[in-house]
């Protein structure tokens, strides 16, 4: 049986049918997510009329490790002592009177607790590690990375037990009528299942925002 080197002809051409390398680690590519789905990011604003506010260190900005320079805002993830912090500045004047936005959305208690870990970071003090309701289990990673790798060698033209050969080598020793009663083509058929809800459905957003801190409608 051949089986279709998908995974190098990609890395041949330099694309990815996935939002980002998978080859880059996020601790050295820190992804940008949007605060109105990972209540991850601190949202940074003007402060109200009549309050005292403090200034943000120029620090802030000078070891950011990635940006992203929009209209009106910017987005930035922080790396310091092993923490990553993503931070959006809603307006230019929030930098000399920072105020932080919570919204009502579910997703508050996240936030302030994001908050609380921001302001000690600023304040020089030690720092709690993120939330685990912000990060997936070690299970579940593993079986969101494995219906990535799956998702894409189908857009790349694998066959499905192609696909099961990347992900368990034990498929290549199988003859047909064991791959076809196999628990291998099963799981490759509800990867390419949730593959597709991830990547075609937007399901992906669901990965940032835990469903428990969601509003009721």
């Amino acid at each position: 049986m051949h089986v279709t080197n998908w995974w190098s002809s990609l890395l041949a051409t330099g694309g990815y049918p996935v939002p980002a390398e998978p080859e880059i680690p996020a601790w050295i590519e820190p992804a940008l997510w949007a605060p109105e789905f990972y209540p991850g990011v601190t949202i940074i604003v003007e402060a109200p009329t009549g309050f005292d506010a403090r200034r943000l260190p120029v620090i802030l900005f000078a070891t950011m490790a990635t940006e992203r320079q929009g209209l009106q805002s910017k987005s930035l993830a922080l790396h310091h002592n092993g923490n990553t912090y993503r931070v959006q500045i809603r307006d230019a004047r929030a930098r000399d009177r920072a105020a932080v936005l919570i919204p009502l959305d579910g997703g508050e208690e996240l936030r302030i607790a994001e908050v609380r870990r921001f302001i000690r970071y600023l304040s020089g003090m030690p720092v709690p590690p993120l939330s685990r309701t912000l990060g997936l289990p070690l299970y579940r990673a593993r079986f969101i990375a494995d219906a990535i790798c799956a998702y894409a060698g189908r857009r790349a033209g694998a066959s499905h037990r192609d696909i099961g050969v990347v992900l368990d080598p034990s498929v290549r020793h199988m003859n047909a009528r064991q791959w076809d009663t196999s628990s291998q083509r099963g799981r490759v058929g509800r990867l390419l299942r949730k593959a597709t809800r991830l990547a075609e459905e937007r399901e992906y957003l669901t990965l940032l925002r835990p469903t428990r801190f969601r509003l009721s409608r």
